[in-house]
């Protein structure tokens, strides 16, 4: 057999193996609801204990930039960094420019610094980023785009503590808007999960990927791998977040038309997908983050939407005439900000805390496109708020309160 030939087979023999167990499909590592849970309404989720919120960085007392969004959290020596980017008044129209406070505290926050501000020459704009620290160094992935929802490049960057400033090592991807921090998996490779946009400019689209790093090196070239390889560039917002655990990973991707977001998973490191059913985790439009903490629960953080539940403890939903879940009668609005956990040992997330929302100290109209950071025994999730104008929020509680029943959290 020709070798070119038998290196197409070879993934695909592997994948159908795994995917089917004596002819029948191979249950999940991790389904997205467990079964005979009733799935919580807004009103029955809960703050953990010790809970705390701050604003880092609010639009209603800035001069110059009206907005602001896409925050990410991350840790160098002990130290906070927050970071975001800004327009002056609407979302990515005019300049853009990407900031960041630092805190030792949690409580007090740094003069603002420059991220990335290259003066939007031919009509570039630098918007999301994605904090990691690896060896003592700390790195920055910023998206590129040229015109709204159209990414050019991902940029990789570095902290250069003798300048005080960040400078550019170069692209990793073409066409990819991250969405998350990486993640380093058991077999050595970082993987980073996002969406990617079609070559042509034409199509409005785009679809769920993952880039996978040469080892811990990861300023060498990240190879591409589909997560939806049937399925073309058909979602606008394609933004993707996963949690790994051993060579298992669990993707989920932003739907618009449905409350139930599209969950994939992988048992090979990332390499092939296949896509699982989902009629039982409901979230609103927006991004997702994931990861899986120290102790072992695997989690997601996202809008909870508001819905009414069916006598027997379901989502109740309706559908379109070719039978697909639509989302009339859901509210689909970003104002409760969640995190969902799947605890050791369990086959699916069963559980969820409440992160941010317009109830006590942080009285957010919206709380959304979290990043989560494990830090020093706590879990730090930074957030797009709103009061009158757009702020960037952190909420953050001891990882051990995940350990109570949800019931017991404050109100």
């Amino acid at each position: 057999m020709p070798k070119t030939i038998f290196s197409f087979l070879l993934p695909l023999t592997f994948f159908f193996a795994a995917t089917l167990v004596h002819g029948q499909e191979k249950e999940p590592f991790l389904k997205p609801w467990a079964k005979n849970v009733p799935y919580p309404t807004r009103s029955e989720v809960y703050f953990p204990s010790g809970a705390e919120h701050v604003i880092v960085q609010d639009c209603d007392n800035d001069k110059i930039y009206g907005f602001l969004h896409e925050t990410s959290i991350g840790e160098l020596n002990g130290e906070l960094i927050v970071g975001w980017y800004n327009n002056p008044k609407n979302e990515l129209q005019g300049k853009t420019i990407q900031r960041a406070r630092r805190s030792k505290d949690f409580f007090n926050w740094s003069d603002l610094e420059i991220v990335q501000d290259m003066g939007n020459e031919n009509g570039l704009m630098y918007v999301g980023l994605q904090f990691l620290t690896v060896d003592g160094k700390l790195y920055c992935f910023t998206n590129q785009e040229k015109g709204a929802e159209r990414p050019t490049q991902c940029l990789l960057q570095v902290w250069d503590p003798e300048t005080g400033t960040w400078k550019i090592l170069g692209p990793i991807a073409d066409r990819f808007l991250s969405m998350q921090p990486p993640v380093l998996l058991e077999n050595g490779n970082y993987v980073i999960p996002g969406s990617l946009m079609p070559p042509s400019r034409s199509i409005n689209g785009t679809t769920p990927v993952l880039f996978i790093s040469q080892g811990k090196d990861i300023t060498k070239p990240w190879r591409m791998v589909r997560i939806d390889p049937d399925t073309d560039y058909v979602n606008v917002f394609a933004e993707t977040a996963i949690t790994a655990d051993g060579s298992n990973i669990l993707a989920v991707t932003r739907l618009e038309n449905s409350p139930f977001p599209n969950f994939y998973e992988s048992n090979d490191f990332g390499q092939t997908w296949r896509k699982i059913e989902n009629r039982t985790f409901a979230a609103s439009s927006s991004k997702f983050a994931a990861g899986k903490f120290s102790n072992g629960y695997r989690f997601i953080v996202y809008n909870l939407p508001g819905f009414k539940r069916t006598a027997d403890g379901m989502i109740d939903f309706q559908t379109n005439a070719q039978g697909q879940p639509t989302t009339f009668g859901i509210d689909m609005g970003r104002s409760t900000l969640v995190i969902a956990i799947a605890k050791p040992g369990e086959k699916a997330f069963s559980t969820i805390w409440k992160v941010s929302d317009i109830t006590g100290s942080t009285a957010q109209k919206n709380s959304h496109y979290p990043t989560v950071l494990e830090h020093g025994g706590y879990v730090y999730i930074s957030y797009t708020g709103n009061h009158v104008l757009r702020n960037c929020g952190v909420t953050r509680f001891p990882l051990k309160s995940l350990e109570a029943d949800s019931a017991k959290g404050i109100k």
